[in-house]
């Protein structure tokens, strides 16, 4: 009997000095590439992604960054505002890779300033 497939999600956040589209672009590949490499993925299994950002970024979709990165191409994915909860971090892009396949174990990413959110989880920031 063959099992059903099974998928595997990856967390991981990343601040943004300012709201300039620049930056978020860079933000939203840097974070990307990170969870990718602590990983040990190919782009090609990634089933889809989740992104937020907080209100106060409006600059820029960080999917705009992945594309122009050269990441994504054929990844589908899904852009939403961050709930806004009162002393809730500010500028913060977060991401939810989902993946084609189990991993016995995943390397969330949380940096450049996002590591307050999981400090257990801090990756150290570039």
């Amino acid at each position: 009997m063959e099992l059903p497939p099974t998928i595997c999600a990856i967390r991981g956040a990343i601040c943004v000095q300012e709201d300039v589209p620049e930056l978020i672009e860079t933000a939203a590949a840097t974070l990307y590439r990170e969870v990718l490499a602590l990983n040990s993925l190919q782009q090609e299994e990634v089933a889809y992604l989740l992104i937020t950002q907080t209100s106060d970024l409006k600059s820029r979709n960080p999917a705009t960054g992945l594309r122009k990165a050269g990441y994504c191409g054929s990844t589908p994915l899904f852009c939403m505002q961050e709930l806004e909860i009162d002393g809730m971090l500010e500028k913060v892009i977060r991401m939810l890779v989902v993946v084609n396949h189990p991993m016995e174990q995943t390397i969330p990413v949380f940096m450049q300033g996002a590591e307050v959110l999981r400090p257990e989880y801090a990756h150290p920031s570039m």
